[in-house]
């Protein structure tokens, strides 16, 4: 499923930590392959290094893996009997996030120890801290991975759509897998819906896409500078200005649209959450 990166969560100049965040809908967790942590680790290794050299502090720290609660286990589990108690609550799991919001079972996580070093520094020292971070952060890349790349962003995308592209690959040229998506589509349209792409991996984004730019174009009507919802990324802003009866009703929607499509892919979507969490660790690299 479209999802952001979270490289660059253990990878940033941390002197930008301060800034916003936009209201954005989230995709479902996906694993995080062991390599793919420790090339990380061995980037901010060398970005450690680099920034003691010039005469900066600054503690190598790659954030642990988050305790995954109740609902996370959920959604990642390839069970069906879950798959349909998730969706019973959640449907896709994009507008129960306004319904039912988290409430923080993960608990207080360590926190980056660079944190402080910043807080500490005056203004000017921020500034020169947050230049020679970035730096030492590409430095740190090319020295780790062999790439060129002008800023730690340019390399976590290109880093990402080079694995989410090989991933796609192998899902939608698989046998097993095409004919369930082509079975599932034919079951959804005998349903009513609208079904544009049938390859695998399109069959199992439809919905989660579809409420994701419902979404999407309600918060457009609010605030106008919004631009349009990107699919290839599968994120898009919040509307702010929903009543709860307005909340319920798109859930009430979401939860019947994400039922009847486990029910027509019911050996589709658990084949396809295997196999895309196998993908997950071994192309983690």
């Amino acid at each position: 499923m479209p999802k952001r990166s979270l490289a660059l969560a253990a990878l940033s100049v941390v002197a930008a930590a301060c800034g916003s965040t936009s209201a954005t809908t989230p995709a479902p967790p996906a694993p995080s392959p062991s390599h793919a942590r420790d090339v990380y680790r061995e980037i901010d290794g060398a970005k450690a290094d680099c920034m003691k050299e010039k005469g900066f502090k600054y503690v190598a720290w790659t954030p642990p893996e988050p305790p995954m609660t109740e609902e996370d286990k959920m959604r990642a589990s390839t069970d069906y009997a879950v798959m349909k108690a998730y969706r019973a609550e959640h449907g896709f799991g994009i507008v129960s996030v306004l319904v039912h919001p988290r409430d923080g079972a993960q608990g207080d996580q360590p926190r980056n120890p660079n944190y402080k070093i910043v807080k500490d520094l005056s203004p000017a020292q921020r500034k020169a801290y947050a230049i020679q971070g970035e730096k030492c952060h590409v430095q740190a890349i090319k020295q780790i991975t062999g790439e060129d790349v002008r800023s730690p962003e340019e390399w976590s995308r290109r880093h990402d759509k080079d694995l989410e592209t090989r991933k796609k690959r192998a899902l939608d040229g698989d046998p097993e897998l095409v004919e369930q998506a082509a079975a599932m589509a034919d079951c959804m349209t005998t349903k009513g819906y609208r079904i544009g792409a049938t390859t695998p991996t399109a069959m199992r984004d439809w919905g989660f896409l579809l409420f994701s730019k419902e979404l999407h174009e309600l918060a457009r009507k609010e605030d106008k500078t919004i631009p349009a919802f990107d699919p290839e990324t599968g994120t898009g802003n919040f509307p702010t200005g929903l009543t709860e009866g307005e909340k319920q009703a798109i859930l009430k929607r979401e939860i019947k649209t994400a039922l009847d499509d486990l029910e027509c892919g019911k050996d589709f979507h658990p084949a396809m959450a295997a196999m895309s969490t196998r993908l997950d660790n071994e192309l983690g690299e």
